[in-house]
């Protein structure tokens, strides 16, 4: 064997969860890397697009084939491995209610024994999705008003998931319609997330655009609302302000103090009481709510958290508006008003939400907003 002294040992971590649990995890990596600067440092999950770009992560590796990788990066005699470490987190949050732990970044550090920076999340916009985001917003120049996006539902039937899972995530389609045609004078409101979603009236349709091209919406945006999701984590990382609904998950756990974060009722008062969501649902059963030591429900039956009233959501929407215009320009916002709408092809190869294929993006001033159709994963790839 290798003497391990003489080659650069191998931390390889495996990160599973939703989409917005991947990247909660960059805190945890950060730490490691600072703790072993000299180590090679390789990651793999399913979501491992999420790691484009960071630059303190060695090989990231799609974790398509678990056998595959073990053998292939774990078991080679010629590289040495400190350690192989792997937590599902939704194991111990709900074993030992996350472990004292605030934040979920914190939780995750905890479980895999990295040091908690307090930091920000981490995740990069590429040159080419930022030029995309900015040539998809210099459509809608001449409105010359704040930018909102918008990202309403949590779960949605798609091919191989025909039926919708649950929808304890969704906001109430009509309320936030209810909101954008009252204040259309006020902002430019752009609906984003997977293709098949309800739509929204008087908003910009750009649902089914890639997960990774969204998100870089969210760089140039002026504000937004979001239901607690991948797009809510990346806000932390890009340090944007907005609005976060929270229907049946703690503000305070899965929240970051970047947004305004607000739940229906005041808040779930039996957290967690759902099964975890997607796939994880037929994976994982036979939980207990840690508080109760009851088997976790795939609805909550007293419906706590089906209604926020729509006054509360207008007032704090029209807050954080008042916040973010007030502080004058977005120097990125007026970067995409600024850019000239192209009359060419842009190459894409960013990956859809939940999947990995390339798309192209054709943007052109007299066209209709940048639709895609390919069909997507349910509510799993979103969190």
């Amino acid at each position: 064997m290798p003497d391990s002294k003489t080659k650069k040992l191998r931390i390889i971590l495996l990160c599973q969860g939703g989409q917005g649990d991947v990247i909660a995890h960059t805190p945890m990596i950060r730490g490691m890397r600072e703790k072993y600067p000299d180590d090679e440092i390789i990651v793999t999950c399913t979501y491992a697009h999420l790691f484009e770009g960071l630059d303190y992560i060695d090989k990231v590796v799609p974790l398509s084939n678990p056998g595959e990788f073990y053998t292939k990066y774990a078991l080679d005699p010629d590289h040495p491995v400190r350690f192989f470490k792997k937590h599902f987190i939704y194991d111990a949050i709900m074993d030992e209610p996350a472990q004292g732990c605030k934040t979920l970044p914190e939780f995750i550090c905890s479980l895999y024994g990295s040091e908690y920076d307090r930091g920000k999340l981490d995740y990069i916009v590429s040159a080419d999705e930022d030029k995309i985001a900015q040539v998809f917003l210099s459509q809608y120049q001449q409105f010359n008003l704040p930018i909102v996006l918008l990202h309403c539902t949590g779960s949605i039937p798609s091919e191989g998931q025909p039926r919708k899972v649950h929808t304890m995530k969704d906001l109430d389609i009509e309320q936030v319609t209810k909101l954008v045609k009252a204040h259309q004078d006020k902002a430019l409101f752009i609906h984003i997330g997977l293709a098949g979603e309800p739509t929204i009236e008087g908003s910009i349709d750009a649902l089914g655009m890639p997960l990774r091209e969204a998100a870089a919406l969210i760089k140039h945006c002026s504000t937004f609302i979001f239901i607690e999701s991948i797009f809510a984590h990346i806000t932390n990382a890009l340090d944007k302000k907005g609005i976060v609904v929270f229907r049946n998950t703690s503000t305070d756990f899965f929240g970051y103090a970047n947004n305004h974060n607000i739940a229906y009722s005041g808040g779930c008062p039996i957290w967690p009481c759902n099964r975890p969501v997607g796939a994880l649902m037929d994976l994982l059963p036979g939980y207990r709510n840690p508080k109760t030591r009851e088997p976790v429900l795939w609805e909550c039956p007293d419906q706590v958290c089906k209604n926020m009233p729509y006054e509360d959501l207008e007032k704090t929407f029209l807050e954080v508006l008042a916040e973010v215009t007030h502080k004058g320009a977005d120097p990125a916002l007026q970067a995409a008003r600024s850019t000239p709408p192209p009359q060419i092809q842009l190459p894409n190869t960013a990956m859809p939400m939940g999947m990995a294929s390339p798309s192209n993006v054709n943007v052109s001033h007299h066209n209709p907003p940048i639709q895609h159709t390919e069909e997507d994963e349910n509510d799993t790839n979103e969190d």
